[in-house]
């Protein structure tokens, strides 16, 4: 059976499904708490290089790959060789673990929401107290504890929610996208305009806008911000590639990527804006400097902890919770159901299985696996699995890394750029072929290099602590890295009985 592969109804309902998925919690909450723990505004420097030197040539890279083989990511690699299948599974696998745990952290903000109607809110004394010990009832170890019944069912309705969203293919997502991007957005200027209102705005605002250029002498904090370019924009996690595929055949790829970073960037320093007013009020109200009322080391405390607190201060408390969590939530689950799609796409590429049973396994698996986070201990191992999937030695930066070696040295690059200037305004030169090929390579393995150094020679070193004894993240960082490589490679060799579905461009 030949069937012309789905397409998106229009190019304005492709950009905004990108910058819903690129436009997440990583702008709203990642980026502002690494702009705080390192330097403020001086962030912003490494960060719009990382996106100008990564960032954009790497959307375009995946954009081109996917709108030139019409297939997700699996499916976009075997056509560039039947041996690098595995490279196209290996981040498919990698974020369907990261949507685990990203969908246990939009069923916080759901209770979160609902608990804004409650009068008082119910965090208004100590918001950490009531985060840690009354909501999550947070136990400081990797022991699970039982289940918090409120996030379980907020994670069954969160999951239902992205059924509801993607089971019917991108021309239903098309439809979404219109309402739950532009509604966080205006959420987030609201937040943004009340914040520059409050009193105590100024001292936040001074602490992100005036940088403090010493530490970008310090290479971590360039690190941080070519990590967040990849979470933030989701690169190198299937989905653009997957995205692309859907593409009809003349459509803008440069001008696209341009715009979906541009949109992106923007988002970031507008929630920095607002994020950094309303700490600068904290600040005022408790007698704190900007730089003590957050704890630096707890990335979930600006979300759930000094945010709520800032808010459960100003007038009508209830009104600006309830909107700050609804731009959260619909915010995270454009990018949770974003992820999920890339993975159903290429089942469905592989097998030619029908939609709505995939979807049904997928989610039923997705809720399964986040019951982990939804225990006592949920947090804690949030905490590793996101250190080692998104962060870690082997996480999303190192598939970023593979992906140019093979498109740039054993892939005929040039096919690529010349794919994406077919149909864009402004055309790609040789420059973005070196890119591909050395640039961002020489980066990326740099960054590969360094992250290994520092789990062979940090303190506790690698597998042994300065007691001798195992270090039992390093050895689980180990075992996941080899399960998820073993997974693509099995993804990769298998092949179904009976292909039913064969997919070819809509002229």
């Amino acid at each position: 059976m030949k069937e012309t592969r789905e397409n998106w109804g229009s190019r304005s309902s492709f950009i905004l499904a990108a910058i819903g998925s690129a436009v997440g919690l990583g702008n709203v909450w990642r980026f502002p708490h690494e702009a705080y723990s390192n330097g403020g505004s001086a962030f912003l420097i490494p960060y719009i290089i990382a996106m100008l030197v990564i960032g954009i040539p790497l959307l375009i890279m995946e954009f081109s790959l996917g709108h030139l083989t019409q297939q997700a990511a699996p499916g976009a690699f075997k056509k560039v060789g039947r041996r690098w299948e595995f490279v196209g599974w290996w981040p498919i696998v990698l974020s369907f673990i990261i949507v685990c745990y990203y969908a246990a952290v939009l069923a916080w903000c759901l209770n979160y929401l609902i608990d804004s109607f409650q009068s008082p809110l119910p965090w208004a004394e100590n918001p950490k107290r009531y985060f840690f010990d009354e909501y999550l009832q947070f136990t400081q170890n990797h022991n699970l504890g039982g289940f918090r019944w409120p996030i379980v069912a907020a994670l069954a309705a969160v999951w239902s929610i992205m059924y509801l969203c993607i089971f019917k293919g991108v021309k239903i997502v098309s439809k979404i996208v219109l309402w739950t991007v532009p509604i966080p957005w205006l959420m987030l200027l609201i937040l943004t305009v009340r914040g520059l209102t409050l009193d105590g705005a100024v001292q936040g605002l001074e602490y992100y806008l005036e940088p403090d250029w010493v530490v970008l002498k310090d290479p971590k904090v360039w690190r941080a911000a070519f990590g967040q370019v990849f979470f933030s924009m989701t690169i190198a996690f299937g989905v653009m590639v997957t995205y692309a595929s859907f593409l009809h055949r003349k459509s803008d790829i440069n001008n696209n990527a341009l715009i979906i970073a541009l949109a992106d960037l923007a988002t970031s320093f507008i929630a920095g804006i607002a994020v950094f007013a309303t700490m600068g009020a904290l600040a005022l109200k408790t007698g704190q400097p900007v730089h003590e009322v957050l704890d630096k080391s707890e990335s979930v405390g600006l979300a759930f902890v000094a945010f709520p607190e800032a808010l459960s201060q100003l007038p009508l408390p209830n009104i600006f919770s309830a909107i700050f969590f609804i731009a959260l939530l619909l915010l995270g689950i454009d990018s949770a159901f974003s992820i999920t799609e890339a993975a159903l796409a290429s089942m469905i590429d592989k097998t030619g299985w029908k939609r709505i049973g995939v979807l049904s396994v997928m989610s039923l698996v997705g809720f399964s696996v986040g019951l982990l986070f939804t225990t006592r201990g949920g947090l804690n191992w949030l905490g590793t699995v996101d250190s080692i999937v998104n962060e870690g030695t082997w996480g999303i930066m190192f598939v970023g890394l593979v992906e140019c070696l093979i498109l740039g040295w054993f892939f005929d690059v040039g096919k690529l750029r010349s794919h994406a200037n077919s149909n864009s305004d402004w055309k790609l030169g040789p420059w973005w072929e070196w890119s591909i090929r050395v640039v961002v390579p020489g980066i990326l393995a740099t960054l590969f290099c360094w992250n290994l150094y520092d789990d062979v020679t940090g303190e506790t070193g690698f597998l042994v602590d300065s007691q001798g004894e195992l270090i039992g993240q390093n050895i689980l960082n180990l075992c996941m890295t080899l399960f998820v490589f073993m997974l693509a490679v099995i993804l990769a060799l298998w092949q179904p009985k009976k292909i039913t579905k064969i997919v070819e461009f809509d002229n």
